[in-house]
């Protein structure tokens, strides 16, 4: 009986550290990372330049999903 008390107890306790939020998809998947212009031979440095800004965006697409997703799961 006082194993049977004890699981119920564990189970009611982790029952209780839930908090029930939910996050929306959108917030699970990051932009993609651009392809590198490394592997072409005929790339310019307008081609570098444009990799690094969306290089750029894609990681700031990611914190900013992420600061979403920090304030849904920790909203203190």
């Amino acid at each position: 009986m006082r194993i049977f008390a004890t699981v119920l107890a564990v189970l009611v306790l982790a029952g209780c550290s839930t908090t029930g939020s939910t996050v929306p998809d959108q917030l699970l998947t990051c932009q993609p990372q651009p392809r590198s212009p490394a592997d072409n031979p005929a790339a310019t440095d307008r081609d570098v330049a444009l990799y690094i800004v969306d290089l750029a965006v894609a990681g700031d697409d990611c914190r900013t999903k992420l600061g979403s997703v920090r304030r849904i799961v920790n909203p203190e």
